[in-house]
């Protein structure tokens, strides 16, 4: 069941929207909607993290011990991107990630070295990352200037960060399904 929902918009964010929607070739209703899900989303995962069993490590790892509110702000902030990557093939999060899943298919686990030999062969453009240390490190870190957290690793192995998992394997098969996709 669909519902008409009527909004007041300042008037340059609307043509902005509407400009941005003729570049993504998007409807009004299906951008919208999907904002609305993951502003549903984002505010789902800051209200569960209070009754989480693990919130006082997440709050510490996430800077809450410390009282600032902008560290809040940057908490799972990959959640919201994950899905945008799907769709993006050329950019570095969206190959890293495939890298991720075709080394962890190569070998049954991902590590950092076939990772990052899968990004270094200029051979396979669908998985090439020329700068792949500093954009996988950007991947590790929830703040104001990164990526957003996806991954976490032992200096070797590497695996999904738990937060962010769930969001991640909704969109596993736009990343990679285990052809060969160039």
């Amino acid at each position: 069941m669909k519902e008409a929902v009527n909004i007041s918009v300042d008037n340059d964010v609307l043509e902005k929207f509407r400009i941005a929607l003729q570049l993504n070739g998007e409807t009004f209703d299906a951008a919208t909607e999907t904002l609305m899900r993951q502003y549903i989303s984002k505010t789902f995962e800051q209200i569960s993290q209070s009754y989480s069993p693990k919130s006082s490590a997440r709050n510490y790892e996430a800077g809450y011990a410390a009282g600032t509110s902008a560290a809040r702000e940057y908490y799972g902030k990959a959640i919201g991107r994950i899905p945008v990557w799907a769709v993006r093939p050329n950019q570095y999060n969206h190959k890293i990630i495939r890298a991720f899943f075709a080394a962890e298919e190569l070998n049954g686990e991902a590590t950092l070295p076939v990772m990052e030999q899968l990004c270094s062969d200029v051979n396979d453009p669908s998985m090439y990352v020329p700068t792949f240390r500093s954009n996988y490190a950007q991947m590790k870190l929830d703040g104001p200037k990164t990526h957003g957290k996806v991954f976490e690793d032992d200096g070797e192995r590497v695996w999904i960060w738990s937060e962010v998992e769930d969001t991640l394997m909704q969109y596993k098969n736009e990343f990679y399904n285990g052809e060969e996709q160039k």
